[in-house]
């Protein structure tokens, strides 16, 4: 394991707090391997739970339906519930705006842990991103049942093919929120990075999800550690805020815009525009 992740996870321990997973049940999900993340923790959580690996079948959504997540297909626009429904029939270009004092960190962030990872590589501009993403749904099913148990979005930077997220996404149910939250899963070594994320559908039908929580126990983003004896630590990373729109535009066209921020301060736009393939 590389010194940069163990002193994470030191930092996890030392800052964090001990959970009992039963409690807490809403935090804990698969993590990764002690080296390169991108689509190998696919391959390993379904052969670990003795699951059926489905990649990119037409129709494939990360969600099953919009209602898993509370939300009334009445009051969503139309092609904000196809999108999250048919993920797979959609195309994407996306654009990165890093605000200045914080485009270093990104660079940072990239060298030191993105890049060896093959996780998060959030593009540094938008020149890297001009060719678009490749974009793959997987679906680890029971092979019984042939139920969902997990969705993956693989995403890859078409001219770099770094992975740009390479996430698990699912539902919890939290005992401090009246409906399911989305819960969006990044592994890392021996742990992961979960964003929390609450729902609200807009007057216009658009899709604001917000991982804005103040502290330990509220949506949000956490760092989270398994040591394999079934002990766990979770750290609330408190600072870090984001919102997700997505909406249809003027022209009738599908778009998300995901906003950063760091202590209060935005640090990165990026903005997608969603087309369904022809």
């Amino acid at each position: 394991m590389a010194l940069q992740d163990k002193i994470t996870q030191i930092w996890v321990k030392a800052t964090g707090r001990r959970i009992d997973p039963n409690e807490f049940e809403w935090l804990i999900a698969p993590s990764g391997g002690t080296t390169i993340i991108g689509d190998r923790f696919i391959f390993d959580l379904a052969q670990k739970e003795d699951l059926e690996l489905l990649k990119n079948l037409p129709n494939s959504g990360l969600l099953e339906s919009v209602e898993q997540i509370g939300i009334s297909k009445d009051e969503l626009n139309p092609k904000v519930a196809d999108f999250y429904e048919n993920t797979s029939n959609y195309d994407f270009e996306i654009w990165s705006e890093w605000k200045g004092p914080f485009r270093p960190f990104g660079k940072l962030l990239s060298i030191i842990f993105s890049k060896r990872l093959q996780q998060l590589n959030l593009p540094l501009n938008s020149i890297d991103t001009a060719k678009g993403l490749k974009s793959e749904i997987i679906k680890l099913k029971d092979k019984r049942t042939k139920k969902t148990k997990w969705t993956i979005w693989y995403r890859i930077i078409k001219s770099t093919n770094d992975v740009i997220y390479s996430g698990i996404y699912t539902t919890c149910t939290h005992p401090k929120y009246d409906q399911p939250l989305l819960k969006v899963v990044f592994p890392l070594p021996n742990g992961n990075a979960s964003v929390i994320m609450t729902e609200t559908v807009e007057a216009d039908g658009s899709l604001l999800l917000s991982s804005d929580g103040k502290k330990f126990g509220d949506n949000g983003f956490y760092f989270t550690l398994a040591d394999g004896n079934g002990n766990y630590w979770a750290r609330f990373v408190r600072p870090m805020h984001e919102w997700i729109r997505v909406y249809e535009d003027e022209e009738e066209v599908l778009r998300a815009d995901h906003n950063l921020n760091f202590y209060g301060m935005r640090f990165l736009n990026l903005h997608y525009k969603m087309n369904k393939k022809s």
